[in-house]
């Protein structure tokens, strides 16, 4: 507890009040009040940026929770642990950090702390095992939390992130933190932990992207990769580099860094990853190529990655990579038709994306109707597009989606040179009524223009 009663001494010379820190921790108020009164512990990776924030070391940082005595593996040397097994880490060499890349990103660094946060990670799991009368985690406890990780995604599918993001950001900080606190049975079970962890904080980052916060998606995507190196799921690793990263990085403008890590993932998922794995892999780096316009390695890589798709069996597959059907790998086409200017084949790919993925996909389904929208007023043809677009947004207003909601603004305000026409008045007074913060946005994207 004197340990604990640094953290708000160090919090308010630092200038911070508790509510100020919660908010730049991406935390509710009450969590630094557990932390400051010793009733919970920060996760191993808020650590890094809770230092950061306090202007301390991560050293003194770890000290504040975990006293003078914890040791941290990635500056002493040693083996680092899941749980209570040991586990040798073997970083993905072929991966590059975002020091790496030659373009100015708003984010950059952020994954040349990866060692560190290893280190951070593996110093709060390697503690000794609590008293003998501490509750093990069991697979029974893993199977739970699988089932709201499955509850979490479905929602996301179905309602966007905006309604749901933050009883995804609660769960992680309370229930699953618990779990990772708690002594593990045995190796797989801690391998089972790592893995769900991965899979929840790759949820959060997707989320973070869909409200809006690239930032706060990228600093989950990080956690995630530390614990696919932790546990040298390099397989898993190589996916969220490409399609979570790199697809970040495309999101953000930067293609050629985008271009550069999923080249890297490609090179180091191999032949050893699943055929899925590998496709959907593949079909990031087409989609980098078709952004800079190259259309010959763009189509190339699309072939390969139906390819591989067609030898994947769903049984087979990991759980994370079961989504990963050809009507997404068409939806990936499309998008790389639709940037190298073929707007009748991607409309094509679009009819077999919209048609293959499930009704419960509210959020795929408005972001491939906006698209198709997009390609009909390419070929100026009005009429289909105001069609397509009013069934966009009708699933996007089904959604708290912000993705959905950029992806109606876009098309309405490249179809502002055609607002007298009857149809696209319309199509615009239909979103005022049930989609107003597009219409909204339309307006900030045409006086920007």
């Amino acid at each position: 507890m004197r340990q604990r009663g640094r953290l708000a001494a160090l919090r308010r010379a630092a200038g911070h009040t508790q509510e100020q820190l919660a908010h730049l921790m991406s935390v509710d108020r009450s969590t630094i009040h557990r932390w400051e009164s010793g009733a919970s512990t920060p996760r191993p990776w808020q650590i890094d940026k809770l230092a950061r924030l306090l202007e301390i070391s991560q050293r003194e940082m770890r000290s504040v929770f975990f006293g003078d005595s914890v040791t941290d593996p990635a500056l002493d040397g040693g083996a680092e642990r899941i749980g209570s097994a040991a586990v040798h880490t073997a970083p993905l060499s072929a991966l590059p950090g975002p020091g790496a890349s030659r373009e100015p990103q708003p984010a950059s660094g952020r994954l040349a702390a990866v060692d560190a946060l290893i280190g951070d990670w593996a110093a709060v799991n390697a503690r000794p095992s609590p008293a003998a009368t501490s509750l093990w985690v069991t697979g029974e406890d893993i199977a739970v939390a699988e089932g709201m990780l499955g509850m979490f995604r479905q929602l996301d599918h179905t309602h966007g992130a905006r309604h749901h993001w933050r009883q995804v950001s609660s769960y992680i900080d309370n229930e699953l933190d618990a779990l990772l606190h708690r002594p593990a049975a045995d190796e797989h079970v801690a391998r089972q932990r790592a893995q769900l962890t991965v899979g929840f904080c790759e949820l959060a980052g997707y989320q973070a992207v869909d409200t809006g916060n690239p930032d706060r998606a990228q600093d989950y995507y990080q956690r995630a990769l530390t614990l696919t190196t932790a546990t040298n799921d390099q397989a898993y690793g190589a996916y969220l580099v490409a399609v979570n990263l790199a697809h970040l990085a495309l999101h953000r403008g930067l293609p050629q860094t985008a271009l550069r890590w999923a080249a890297s993932a490609h090179a180091a998922a191999g032949t050893t990853a699943s055929p899925s794995t590998r496709a959907a892999i593949t079909a990031v780096l087409a989609r980098a190529n078709a952004r800079l316009l190259r259309e010959r390695e763009a189509t190339a890589l699309i072939l390969e990655a139906e390819q591989l798709l067609n030898t994947a069996d769903p049984q087979d597959e990991p759980p994370w990579i079961r989504y990963f059907t050809h009507a997404y790998l068409a939806d990936e086409a499309a998008h790389c038709l639709h940037d190298l200017g073929r707007a009748p084949a991607a409309r094509t790919q679009l009819t077999d994306a919209l048609d293959g993925v499930g009704a419960d996909r509210v959020r795929r389904r408005a972001i491939d109707a906006a698209l198709l929208a997009a390609t009909w007023l390419r070929s100026s043809d009005l009429d289909q597009a105001v069609a397509a677009g009013r069934d966009a947004v009708a699933f996007a207003a089904r959604t708290g989606s912000g993705r959905c909601v950029e992806r109606v603004a876009g098309l309405l305000a490249d179809m502002r040179h055609h607002g007298d026409y009857a149809p696209v008045r319309d199509l615009r007074d239909f979103v005022r009524a049930v989609l107003p913060e597009a219409d909204t946005l339309a307006v900030t994207m045409t006086s920007g223009s």
